[in-house]
């Protein structure tokens, strides 16, 4: 029952009831909604109030609307678990997926300034550059820029990356495993060309992931910047409250470790 009496909207009540019954799995993944003037009918508001908490969970991923059919419950979000330093391809296969890639780029050259800096690289060192588009199952899911310093991993421009993982890869022709990463996780929008790429429109909600991944002597390998669809991927992460000292003892702190 949604409360007309609280301050809380209710096209965002009946949001939060419908995610919850999504969450808790009393609607499943493809089950049609009742129509918008039924489902206000329903939670005793207008039509346009439930449409516009339908809208708001269509924008989250939650639901989606095929034209001249209704709205479904949309299939479930991919976890990403950002604590293991695990490759697309692993991870999806994990959820028991299929993955593979668009290579849109592979080839040689010099990195930009930052990325050499970020790879311990002189000004004039070689990178290996890969741009991918990640699906699975079909679907563009991100949209992957890997650097690697080229002596690390010689003809790996000329490898054939559209179906395998190039963690695995790494780690089997040139022995590189990769131990830990530094990144970072912000919100941003697609641009024209990012939405071109998955079938969205401009300004969708992403979210973007930088870091850098090193081996267990902590030399770096890769720079890596993945543009992720908002509407189809969660984030699993940990955070850990360190006390430094009794002056600090109230005062949260988060820590993220990559294994």
């Amino acid at each position: 029952m949604l409360d007309k009496q609280s301050p809380i909207p209710l096209y965002y009540q009946l949001a939060e009831a419908l995610r919850e019954r999504i969450t808790a799995g009393e609607l499943q993944p493809g089950e049609q909604l009742p129509a918008e003037r039924e489902l206000g009918d329903q939670a005793g508001i207008s039509r346009m109030t439930a449409r516009q908490a339908i809208a708001y969970l269509v924008r989250e991923g939650m639901l989606e609307v095929k034209p001249g059919v209704g709205t479904f419950v949309a299939a479930p979000k991919l976890t990403h678990h950002a604590t293991h330093l695990l490759g697309f391809t692993e991870e999806i296969m994990g959820q028991g997926g299929r993955a593979h890639s668009r290579v849109l780029e592979q080839s040689v050259g010099t990195p930009p300034a930052r990325v050499a800096h970020t790879l311990g690289l002189p000004a004039a060192a070689a990178t290996v550059k890969i741009v991918r588009l990640r699906l699975a199952d079909d679907i563009p899911m991100l949209l992957e820029t890997s650097h690697i310093p080229a002596q690390l991993c010689p003809g790996l421009e000329n490898a054939a990356l559209a179906a395998q993982s190039l963690y695995t890869l790494l780690l089997d022709r040139y022995q590189l495993p990769l131990q830990r990463a530094h990144q970072t996780l912000e919100a941003t929008v697609a641009n024209e060309y990012e939405a071109s790429l998955f079938g969205m429109r401009p300004g969708a909600a992403m979210i973007l992931v930088e870091g850098v991944a090193y081996r267990e002597n902590s030399q770096p390998v890769e720079h890596f910047k993945a543009i992720y669809r908002g509407d189809r991927f969660r984030f699993a992460l940990e955070s850990q409250r360190d006390v430094w000292s009794m002056e600090w003892a109230d005062a949260p702190s988060f820590r993220v470790e990559m294994r």
